[in-house]
């Protein structure tokens, strides 16, 4: 009996709870219900204001009908992406012809965009300068002039005893006739003309005794140790602190082993030219302390020293940076305390430093190594509008890259580095698309043929064809919201 008890209530609780269940359904179907009838109270409500809500909505776009989480909706990213996976595609399919020795390392917009053996350490040839050029900017700073002076004691028209010509380690000093006679002429040269011509206008008529050449600002290292036959006296050197048109002479077919003494032996010629009687040979000195100054000439500033030597590659440019870097930051005016400077601003800014080792300032020094990642962080850190960046050769146009990439897309745009030894071939550059869009790449070769034009323009072509992918445009009304 009992058990039928139980079983009864638990019935009537089933039953009042599909009875509730069941109410609870109809409620909800009429509150549904009522919506319109609801909505067309309220409309019939405000039937006075219609027109106004009207002309207001009449002035707004329709509302898209793009999916909010569309990629649609943020066209520029997907810009950037498309174009970063062309680019990388292209790339990837140019790696498989690069040899084993070898690096590639390009970024768009500080973000990496495609990286082959970016830390394996490599022979930069020339690219080594831009290393140099970076630091020098920064320790010597842009603005500064290098003054070649005149010393000696004049009395009337004379010049007693010796006149002093005082090298300041200016690596553009020149004679007018010399610029044409180069392969990348000078483009800023220091006329020593000038001091001449200041001689002239002063009503100076003789010297009594001899043009002495002073160097004594640097040391007396001509050559970088690790250069061979090949480079000494023809690429570089003699080094000093007073060269003159390289330490040629116009009556020699060679160097002279000292460029102060050519220098002297230049600038007697050039008065004797002008009228100015001097007495003596030409020799090599230190000035006396206090000897009065007559004359000076000064450099272009360094921006456009650098802009030369980056430009046009000139290797002895960037020994004598070198030397005044050690002078500057460490009073040595030496090849190592250069050297010394430039690995502590490797260190200081951050620069990946693995695998570097640093010969000279030119990159005619085999022992030289750096690596892709280096010298693309380098040109990042400074900038597509900094003086470095400035300062590189135009393709097409100027400087080492006059003869290269003379059509197409990277024409009077590229600003580029080259770098050339015998089985070296090395180009690093900024390819701009924009105000505030651009590519940084490196690129190094090394091995045997990998410097001769068969092996390195086709790669070369490829590279900058690839990069300039990235300057595509994509149809953004294809990718903008849908209306």
């Amino acid at each position: 009996m009992k058990f039928r008890k139980q079983r009864q209530r638990f019935n009537d609780y089933c039953e009042r709870t599909q009875i509730n269940r069941l109410i609870g359904v109809l409620l909800f179907a009429t509150l549904i219900g009522c919506v319109p009838l609801v909505s067309a109270i309220e409309v019939a409500k405000t039937k006075e204001t219609r027109a106004a809500t009207l002309e207001i909505s009449d002035q707004l776009d329709k509302p898209p009908v793009t999916p909010i989480f569309s990629a649609r909706r943020i066209p520029q990213a997907l810009v950037d992406s498309t174009l970063k996976v062309r680019v990388a595609a292209k790339l990837q399919q140019l790696s498989t012809t690069l040899p084993a020795d070898s690096c590639l390392t390009v970024r768009t917009d500080d973000r990496e965009i495609y990286s082959l053996r970016s830390d394996l350490a490599l022979i930069p040839g020339s690219n080594m300068k831009l290393l140099t050029a970076a630091v020098a900017l920064d320790v010597i700073k842009p603005d500064t002039v290098f003054s070649t002076r005149l010393l000696g004691v004049v009395e009337d028209s004379v010049v007693r005893g010796d006149l002093w010509l005082v090298g300041s380690g200016d690596p553009l000093l020149s004679t007018r006739d010399y610029p044409p006679t180069e392969k990348y002429p000078t483009m800023t040269p220091t006329y020593v003309e000038g001091l001449v011509e200041s001689l002239v206008a002063s009503g100076i008529k003789s010297i009594q005794g001899s043009v002495i050449g002073d160097e004594s600002l640097y040391d007396r290292e001509r050559y970088s140790p690790n250069w061979g036959d090949g480079i000494r006296g023809t690429e570089a050197g003699p080094l000093g602190a007073l060269m003159i048109n390289d330490a040629n002479t116009s009556d020699s077919p060679v160097k002279l082993a000292n460029p102060a003494f050519a220098a002297a032996k230049e600038f007697t010629r050039l008065l004797k030219e002008s009228g100015i009687f001097v007495k003596g040979s030409p020799d090599i000195d230190t000035a006396p302390p206090d000897t009065p100054q007559i004359a000076k000439i000064d450099s272009v500033p360094l921006r456009d020293i650098v802009a030369e030597m980056l430009t046009n590659s000139d290797n002895n440019t960037a020994e004598l940076l070198l030397k005044e870097i050690g002078r500057v930051s460490q009073g040595a005016a030496t090849r190592l305390a250069g050297l010394q400077v430039v690995a502590n601003k490797i260190v200081e800014w951050q620069l990946p430093s693995a695998g570097v080792a640093l010969g000279d300032g030119s990159g005619l020094d085999r022992s030289t190594q750096l690596t892709c990642n280096l010298l693309t962080s380098l040109l990042q850190r400074a900038g597509a509008n900094s003086d470095l960046v400035k300062g590189m050769s135009i393709a097409g146009s100027i400087g080492t890259l006059r003869e290269n990439f003379i059509t197409g897309p990277a024409l009077n745009v590229l600003r580029g580095k080259t770098g050339t030894l015998t089985g070296v071939k090395a180009l690093s550059g900024v390819f701009p698309f924009s105000d505030d869009h651009a590519t940084v790449f490196t690129l190094l070769l090394n091995g045997a043929g990998t410097s001769t034009t068969e092996i390195y323009i086709p790669i070369w072509n490829s590279l900058i064809s690839s990069l300039a992918t990235g300057g595509d445009s994509i149809d953004l009304e294809k990718v903008a919201p849908l209306k």
